[in-house]
């Protein structure tokens, strides 16, 4: 773990952070003055996150957090709620690819990509939505162009990250009306293309 932040601007927990966006939002937020938790599910993997969060002299609070493992992120949650004393915003980033089409992939290779890149998602989603109703915050969800137009060879990945964006655009008007936000990809799209 990384010396911890303090903060004015809230407490901010994303997945996914050893790499790509997950590090970039990371160390992009606690430049801004958020309190991070930068989450992964292997902490040996933290090395570039680590590296990244020194480089721009960002402190991150860094977890283990594996969002097929129920249990364990529901205690990580709790966690980080009990030891700030809130929770306003998470960002859900964290996933995994699935190359090949049907006739290619097994049925366990199909149902894996599933647990992550869906199941995982609402797993956290499910365990902070009680915190962000709480702190009247924030869930944003990284999504992908392929939750929105289906590509070939890339069946089960965009299934899984359609599913994703449905599930959350029809919880968003529930979470709103209990003062959470739920922000989903087709919401941005929309906004960014009414400008």
């Amino acid at each position: 773990m990384v010396e911890k932040a303090g903060s004015t601007r809230g407490v901010v927990l994303i997945t996914g952070t050893s790499s790509g966006i997950g590090l970039a939002t990371a160390v992009a937020a606690a430049r801004a003055g958020y309190t991070v938790v930068a989450t992964l599910r292997d902490p040996d993997r933290a090395g570039a996150l680590r590296t990244a969060a020194d480089e721009a002299g960002a402190a991150l609070d860094i977890r283990r957090l594996d969002i097929t493992e129920e249990t364990s992120l529901t205690d990580t949650v709790a966690e980080v709620a009990a030891a700030y004393g809130r929770l306003d915003a998470v960002v859900n980033n964290a996933g995994a690819g699935s190359v090949g089409t049907l006739e290619l992939l097994t049925m366990d290779q199909v149902r894996a990509a599933f647990e992550t890149n869906f199941f995982g998602t609402i797993a956290v989603t499910r365990a902070a939505l009680p915190h962000l109703r709480a702190s009247r915050g924030r869930l944003v969800t990284i999504g992908s162009i392929g939750g929105i137009v289906g590509q070939p060879f890339n069946e089960t990945y965009c299934a899984a990250k359609a599913a994703v964006e449905a599930y959350l655009e029809s919880l968003a008007p529930v979470a709103d009306r209990v003062g959470a936000v739920v922000s989903t990809t087709r919401k941005w799209l929309g906004a960014a293309s009414a400008e």
